[in-house]
């Protein structure tokens, strides 16, 4: 490895001295230097591959100018991908860098992130938990103790040591449902995993607002073979492809959607909780006349049901980016909550091309 170019080298190049190469290269406000000055220099560090050090930028602002991202999800999800897009798009924006850190508690009794930013490799946390689950208590305890930046996102909890962003799963639920309800259905049959979480009861609770104003739809509630303990494999669908275990899993899917829409009839409806759902029996319900609707769709599939809330998740990336950003300056933490507005028409293209 040949010897790294230093202030020195640049300035010996330059024909100045190594405090003006600073001055020009740190671009110090305050310092008079010549136009014809600096552009010397520069030339000089551009012609020798000048790479400044970071370590010492960083003893210097006492900024890492790195953000920790913890991401216990599957990247290969589309949801996730756009929303760490979203983050990393932003990030670049500033000239900050992203460093995927993890959950493992390791010395002390301290995650990994935590280290991370105790040790000033990282400026702040994003949070993206598992299942959706925040921080663990321990942790609130020392980002509030020691003033950690740190977002928590999608996680529905609030807490005053740190800031969130969230989605209004109860409003996109309660809007899309509206639309479905429009023509008034006989039946409609809502389709939901078996997990307990506060973004289903949101979603159940948007739904019921709807329903409300529709007394003469009768709802179907289906409860289909999703749960915590094999959404890895199913998750996996998307990054290894097929396993027995997730095609087994995917099979009790499709048939659970076959039975229930077996006994609907011509202008009944189909909401289903997330996204893609709809695909097993989305040619069977259009032939038959059954409207199909999703509450989280992420646009990974080039076909759609006839209605979907499409989640912005690249804005979300952003939203916690901003949301650390400001942190790390110093202000106060809050609660962002995005509202779910954008309701699609899957019968046709973004364009308004029928893609039928």
């Amino acid at each position: 490895m040949g010897k790294r170019v230093t202030l020195k080298d640049i300035a010996t190049a330059a024909g100045v001295t190594t405090a003006t190469v600073s001055y020009v290269l740190n671009d110090t406000p305050g310092q008079k230097i010549a136009p014809e000055t600096r552009e010397r220099v520069l030339k000089a560090a551009r012609e020798l591959s000048y790479v400044p050090n970071s370590a010492a930028r960083t003893l210097r602002a006492r900024r890492s100018q790195c953000v920790g991202v913890v991401a216990k999800k599957n990247l290969a999800v589309p949801r996730f991908s756009q929303t760490i897009r979203g983050i990393q798009s932003r990030l670049e924006d500033i000239g900050y860098n992203l460093l995927l850190c993890t959950n493992k508690v390791k010395k002390g009794g301290l995650s990994d992130y935590l280290i991370a930013y105790l040790e000033g490799r990282v400026d702040g946390i994003i949070f993206l938990g598992k299942d959706n689950v925040g921080p663990s208590a321990e942790s609130v305890e020392v980002i509030g103790r020691e003033r950690v930046p740190f977002v928590a996102y999608d996680c529905v909890e609030r807490a005053s040591a740190y800031s969130t962003v969230d989605f209004d799963y109860r409003g996109g639920a309660r809007l899309l449902a509206e639309r479905v309800l429009a023509p008034a259905p006989r039946r409609l049959l809502y389709i939901a995993p078996d997990i307990d979480a506060p973004q289903e009861r949101q979603r159940v609770e948007g739904l019921s607002d709807a329903l409300k104003n529709s007394p003469e739809t009768e709802l179907i509630e289906l409860t289909v073979p999703i749960t915590l303990d094999n959404l890895d494999t199913w998750d996996l669908r998307y990054s290894i492809g097929a396993t027995p275990e997730g095609d087994e899993l995917t099979a009790s899917f499709a048939r659970a959607l076959r039975e229930a829409v077996g006994g609907l009839e011509r202008g009944d409806a189909v909401i289903a909780s997330w996204s893609g759902w709809t695909e097993p029996i989305r040619y069977r319900c259009r032939e038959r006349g059954i409207v199909t609707a999703e509450l989280a769709n992420n646009g990974e599939s080039n076909f759609y049901p006839d209605l979907c809330v499409r989640l912005p998740n690249f804005d979300a990336g952003v939203a916690c980016a901003d949301e650390l950003l400001s942190l790390i300056d110093g202000k106060p933490s809050s609660a962002r909550l995005l509202h779910l507005t954008n309701v699609l028409d899957g019968t046709r293209g973004a364009y308004g091309e029928d893609i039928y």
